[in-house]
């Protein structure tokens, strides 16, 4: 706790229920960008288990959070976008 009785981070779990090869495709996208952030402000841990992706977010204040948030929301919402994209463009079989 800093002086104003304020914690000294920010925490967010966000939890993704997708089917399991999803959750796989989404953990191999995003464990670079948890591995190696663009900020040392944040860190983001993944746990995939089955169907469901668990990404916990750590920040060092709430504007670093909300950033982090943004941007795995971001880039989870264009990976599901483009496989859809691609689902559509190629015919089954």
């Amino acid at each position: 706790m800093n002086e104003r009785g304020a914690a000294d981070f920010a925490e967010a779990s966000i939890s993704i229920q997708v089917d399991e090869a999803l959750a796989k495709v989404l953990d191999g996208s995003l464990t670079p960008e948890a591995e190696r952030p663009s900020s040392a402000r944040s860190s983001v841990s993944l746990e995939p288990s089955g169907s469901l992706l668990e990404l916990r977010i750590i920040a060092s204040d709430v504007t670093a959070l909300r950033a982090a948030v943004n941007s795995y929301l971001r880039w989870v919402d264009a990976i599901l976008d483009l496989l859809n994209r691609v689902d559509e463009a190629v015919p089954g079989p």
